[in-house]
């Protein structure tokens, strides 16, 4: 069975924990789960351009550099039902604001972070 490789965006803007704020975030490097493959299940070390500190996220929460640059953006709705990636942009109702998703806190239930246009950074639910 092939696995299929997984290339994420190299840049993008994150929340850092450490500067309290979003930033442009750099890739630094890929850690693959099996020691040879760079795939979704891959971790990736990104690091914040102000601060210098890094994070990692998992593929399955970044989104992929090949739809990134497709130039297609889609605004999604926010729906606490569905699941997410890290340089989405999404639309919530209610809020009447658009945002993009800069950061995810896992637990139960897992959290996005979102940077709005007018409402600044909301944690909502993601995939009750």
């Amino acid at each position: 069975m092939a696995v299929e490789p997984f290339l994420p965006i190299e840049q993008v803007q994150l929340y850092c924990r450490f500067c309290q704020k979003t930033f442009p975030a750099q890739l630094d490097r890929s850690i693959a789960g099996n020691g040879r493959t760079v795939d979704k299940d891959a971790t990736f070390e990104y690091s914040c351009s102000k601060c210098g500190k890094s994070f990692c996220y998992s593929g399955h929460d970044l989104l992929e550099q090949k739809i990134a640059t497709e130039g297609t953006s889609v605004i999604r709705d926010y729906s606490p039902k569905d699941q997410y990636l890290i340089g989405e942009e999404l639309s919530h109702k209610k809020f009447k604001d658009t945002g993009i998703i800069v950061g995810k806190d896992r637990g139960t239930p897992s959290r996005i972070l979102v940077q709005f246009k007018k409402h600044g950074f909301v944690r909502l639910v993601e995939k009750i």
